[in-house]
């Protein structure tokens, strides 16, 4: 079943009130999906987690910063009668839980990183490789098919697999991305240039697990967990798992082996 016994609610998140899975029993696990998708990015996941802890994926509005989402977060999870939270985050979603162990180092007891590094991300750092990569420059100069598949639409076999499709997407999730994408946007865009510098005094106290795909770029430009160590003043976990970018879909068996043994007290 989809999410298992996490319930579809609505909680209050900034301006107005955001789908959300909640579900379970114990410390409060918040999952905080990335860019382009939204809280079924953990459906494969989240269902296990919840046996153990309070497990809460929420949707994440795309009109806020990253501080006052981490605030929100903070202020939710009180909402919820929980003091104490953990924290994991893949992609964008992890520049908030970032954020939201800054803010409330007395409150966040642990964080995880996935398929995420800290602003100022690749500004500074970028090489012909980082630039080849990108939808806004070199563009004709990108492998193929990416300059010709950006002039069509989203691909049917993508939004619709067929049965014997081994893509790691399941219906409904991919089904969710997309009723829930504004207009104007599509998958895949490149969020890299909206995210903004941390600020200077940023540090994380708790312990962190800093997760990133083997066949995914992160990995091949840098070493993720070097990137995020300076910000780190507590102990730090790297785990590097084989799978692309969607680490919560492609691999959810090696990514809940890595979080439930960082969980534990």
């Amino acid at each position: 079943m989809f999410f298992g016994k996490l319930e579809l609610t609505e909680v209050a998140w900034g301006n107005s009130p955001r789908r959300a899975r909640l579900g379970g029993q114990g410390t409060l696990l918040v999952l905080l999906h990335g860019q382009m998708q939204s809280h079924a990015a953990w459906h494969a996941i989240a269902p296990d987690l919840a046996d153990t802890y309070t497990v809460l994926c929420p949707d994440l509005p795309r009109d806020l910063d990253f501080r006052r989402q981490a605030e929100e977060l903070l202020r939710l999870a009180h909402d919820l009668g929980h003091e104490h939270l953990a924290v994991a985050g893949h992609g964008t979603g992890g520049h908030i839980a970032a954020y939201a162990a800054w803010l409330a180092p007395e409150r966040v007891t642990r964080m995880a990183a996935i398929e995420c590094i800290p602003s100022p991300g690749h500004y500074g750092r970028a090489d012909l490789a980082f630039e080849l990569s990108r939808y806004s420059s070199c563009w004709f100069a990108q492998l193929h098919p990416k300059p010709e598949s950006a002039t069509m639409a989203v691909p049917e076999e993508w939004t619709r697999p067929a049965p014997h499709s081994t893509a790691p997407f399941s219906r409904p999730a991919v089904a969710d991305y997309l009723q829930t994408m504004p207009a104007g946007e599509t998958p895949g865009a490149n969020g890299h240039n909206r995210i903004p510098p941390y600020p200077g005094d940023l540090r994380i106290a708790c312990p962190l697990l800093v997760a990133w795909s083997r066949e995914g770029r992160l990995g091949g430009w840098y070493n993720p967990a070097d990137l995020w160590r300076p910000y780190a003043t507590g102990p730090l976990v790297e785990a590097e798992i084989a799978s692309g970018y969607y680490i919560p879909e492609e691999a959810p068996k090696d990514l809940l082996a890595a979080l439930s043994a960082f969980l534990k007290p």
